[in-house]
């Protein structure tokens, strides 16, 4: 497919998107959905209400035990996808050192510049997709922990959507060190899970494909992936570094200085690898 005809799929598309959110804005304030717990904006509505938390806690009470063993893989993935990290990070500041043909670029998201504008319409929508999957989850592990959500939302704008959840801060403390890691570990799995079923849904049906749907799961692959593996980290307030914050607090007097030194050493890692990439690379569309 030509560049002409992607530029046309996508902005039809976005044009149908645009008059869909116009129609639904409309029909919104005219059933004054506000009523509901509905807030309504030009470009977004939000609906947030303690009563999604009773959805949560149904998926939760379905099998509590198979969410627990899945919450224990979460925290078991995360040493895999720390070490993962660390060696990938590692190995590119190598190359880029000292073999820098070798070296691979590590852009940041800016729209117009690494996410090229035929795109954004797809980076949007998978993005809502990862979002929402990787919030839901950490609201249902906290249902199966017994952590008090206090809010959850879902979110629905022009051209993406996603959703929000709130644990209450105290019971959240209350909870065991186990409770904790199963909850702040289940997104990053959830999205790891996405983006390996892409994978599986590319290498048997990817030939034949849209193009423009082909675009989407490419973003929905990438940010998953790259959601599941950076979210894991050990940097505050990532998921991965509550972890490590978690964990370290029950080991005090060298527990916090361990978890700064930890923290410091894989943000200069990452900084590292970006301003070596903007400097080889300059600022080049992710996909």
């Amino acid at each position: 497919m030509s560049s002409l005809a992607m530029w046309y799929e996508t902005y039809a598309t976005l044009g149908l998107l645009v008059v869909g959110w116009f129609v639904f804005y409309l029909l919104a304030r005219f059933l004054k959905l506000e009523r509901f717990g509905v807030e309504l904006h030009p470009l977004y509505a939000m609906y947030k209400s303690t009563r999604l938390n009773s959805v949560l806690i149904r998926v939760g009470s379905w099998r509590p035990g198979l969410w627990r063993v899945v919450g224990n893989v979460g925290v078991a993935s995360f040493f895999g996808q720390v070490a993962f990290m660390t060696y990938m990070l590692f190995l590119n500041l190598y190359r880029f050192l000292y073999v820098p043909a070798e070296a691979s670029p590590v852009m940041p998201l800016i729209p117009g510049v690494t996410i090229q504008f035929q795109s954004m319409v797809w980076f949007l929508a998978a993005a809502g997709v990862v979002i929402l999957l990787h919030e839901l989850s950490h609201g249902v592990m906290c249902a199966v922990e017994g952590i008090e959500v206090r809010s959850a939302a879902l979110l629905v704008a022009v051209v993406t959507f996603g959703g929000a959840v709130e644990p209450d801060e105290e019971s959240l403390g209350r909870a065991g060190l186990m409770s904790k890691l199963r909850v702040f570990a289940s997104g990053s799995l959830v999205n790891l899970v996405t983006g390996l079923l892409v994978v599986g849904v590319f290498s048997v049906v990817g030939g034949s494909l849209p193009r423009v749907v082909g675009v989407f799961l490419n973003w929905l692959y990438f940010l998953s992936i790259n959601l599941a593996m950076v979210n894991m980290l050990p940097i505050y307030p990532l998921d991965g570094g509550q972890m490590v914050r978690e964990y370290l607090a029950t080991k005090p007097g060298w527990g916090r200085v361990l978890e700064r030194m930890t923290m410091f050493s894989f943000l200069a890692l990452m900084v590292s690898n970006l301003l070596l990439s903007l400097v080889k690379f300059g600022l080049v569309p992710i996909l």
